[in-house]
């Protein structure tokens, strides 16, 4: 007998030949589907490990972001007087502020919560920028998995199944075949294991994600009435 190795990054290919004899069509196309399962489990694998990789990560961002955002909203609550004063009695004329004594006077800087705006928008722009690329690789795996299981009946059905059956007249060794192919099944489970695990992590992450994004939303809309009062412009 003649052992053969394939090597290959998600799972050595081992198998034994019966002699030095050519093998038949089916074998040869069997060979090539399988290498071709092979590639393409291994494609599969490397784009859920960068994910889980990205999704395990940002949440160290996203927190970073929630720092800074919090900082944000306790500046705009340190300017919430301004907009009440701004609502109830409507800004001062200039005749008016003339006539009030300087050390009766209120000033209400919003320089910070600019500046804290513009930090916040900065982080959270390149957070959501890497946000957006992963969700988007992340949206492909469902039809490269789907992909990868046509494939894997393909060969279970095709080419698998029928040497077997027809193992006295195959060149490859079935028991080797048999061997090799329930330690791919096993590769393959491992694989599906980790996408278990990239779901879990991943809900997880956008949980979190979706927290902030609610309470961005929200003081949004508090600066954005806070200037329009200033502005003295109406709602």
């Amino acid at each position: 007998m003649k052992p053969t190795i394939i090597e290959h990054p998600f799972h050595d290919i081992r198998l034994t030949y019966m002699s030095e004899a050519p093998l038949s069509t089916l074998e040869q196309e069997g060979i090539e589907k399988y290498v071709e399962l092979h590639n393409q489990s291994q494609e599969y694998k490397q784009v859920i490990e960068r994910l889980l990789t990205y999704y395990t990560s940002a949440g160290k961002t996203l927190q970073k972001c929630k720092a800074i955002f919090d900082n944000l909203q306790n500046e705009y609550i340190l300017l919430t007087p301004m907009l009440h004063y701004l609502e109830e009695g409507g800004p001062l004329s200039e005749n008016e502020i003339e006539s009030i004594d300087e050390s009766e006077r209120v000033c209400y800087d919003t320089q910070p919560l600019l500046t804290q705006l513009h930090t916040f928008n900065h982080t959270f722009d390149a957070y959501a920028d890497g946000l957006m690329a992963a969700e988007k690789e992340y949206s492909g795996t469902e039809q490269q998995q789907e992909k990868l299981e046509l494939l894997f009946d393909d060969f279970n059905d095709n080419y698998f199944n029928p040497i077997i059956k027809d193992w006295k007249t195959m060149e490859i060794d079935i028991c080797s075949l048999d061997e090799n192919f329930d330690d791919f099944r096993g590769a393959f489970c491992d694989m599906t294991d980790m996408v278990d695990k990239l779901c879990e992590i991943r809900n997880a992450f956008l949980d979190a994600h979706i927290k902030l994004q609610n309470r961005i939303v929200e003081l949004d809309k508090d600066i954005v009435a806070l200037f329009a009062a200033i502005n003295g412009e109406s709602n």
